[in-house]
This record gives structure tokens, C-alpha cells and sequence, in this order.
């Protein structure tokens, strides 16, 4: 449809023209971006980085278990945190910036885990575990209305 509103032949005033060239961007798909788009695409992240992780085999070792983790922990982060961020609410807005403070937090506690792990020093995987069980991720992410990232049993938190 796009393409043959494109190729009409407009023979009328400059203004005509540009009313013209604004309709045929709002027929092409010009929507706007909405929390709804963000929430679908970020849901979809989530789920993908939570079959990529139950198909890693926990095994005995948790240092080789956790670096076989912390790949797929950081790229649904990176991944989260690259999505277009949609118009909202102020509350919306800093419910998803604390959200997104919170996953790239949970990396780092998922980095601090594996390398205690990794020296077996089980103190420090304590410390790191009681971070991961305290962080209000799933809260966050069930307050802004993410379901997926928003499990129990999601890949961070």
C-alpha cells in the first residue's frame, strides 16, 4: 500500500504536497513506540535467556555451571538495556530505569559468584547469593508490567 501511495503523481501547492507526504508517513506505519512494544520485546528477551540457561546442565561444579551462565545473564542485560526505552509516565520511567539499574547490578553480582565460585572461596558465594536473593528485580520488573522477566524463575535475580 505504501509503495503505490508513493508513486502517485502529486501535481498540487507545496502545501498539499508536504499534507501529503505526512499522510503517507502515518500510512507506512509512522505509530508510536509504546510501553506495550517495550514489555513485548523485553518479555521475549527474558523467556529466550531462560531456555538458553535450562538447557545448561547445572552438573556438580557451580564455577563451570556459572561460566557457562554468566554469558547468557549478560547479554539478556545488554540486550534489555539497549531496547528503545518507550514514552511514559514519570513513574513508569523510573520504574524501568531502576529496573535496568537493578539487571546490570544483578551481572555483577552473577560476576562476583562465579569467581568466588571459581577460588572456592564459599564465603564470598554466600555473600554473592545473598545479593542475587535480595535484589529487587522481579518486583521491578512485575511493577512496570514485564512478565517473563518478571519470574521466579528468570535467568537474573
Amino acid at each position: 500500500m505504501c509503495a503505490s501511495l508513493a508513486s502517485r503523481d502529486v501535481r498540487a501547492s507545496p502545501f498539499l504536497a508536504l499534507l501529503g507526504l505526512c499522510a503517507l508517513l502515518g500510512a507506512c506505519g509512522g505509530s508510536s513506540y509504546t510501553k506495550r512494544d517495550f514489555i513485548a520485546r523485553a518479555d521475549a528477551i527474558c523467556a529466550s535467556a531462560l531456555r538458553q540457561t535450562r538447557s545448561i546442565s547445572p552438573g556438580t561444579n557451580l564455577a563451570v555451571y556459572l561460566a557457562a551462565v554468566l554469558p547468557v545473564v549478560k547479554s539478556e542485560a545488554d540486550q534489555l538495556g539497549a531496547l528503545r526505552r518507550p514514552p511514559g509516565t514519570a513513574r513508569d520511567r523510573s520504574t524501568l530505569a531502576q529496573y535496568l539499574a537493578a539487571m546490570r547490578q544483578s551481572v555483577g553480582n552473577y560476576r562476583q559468584l562465579a569467581g568466588a565460585a571459581q577460588r572456592g572461596d564459599q564465603e564470598a558465594v554466600a555473600s554473592a547469593e545473598a545479593s542475587l536473593a535480595s535484589s529487587p528485580l522481579e518486583s521491578l520488573a512485575a511493577s512496570y508490567g514485564l512478565t517473563s522477566c518478571a519470574s521466579p524463575t528468570a535467568t537474573v535475580g
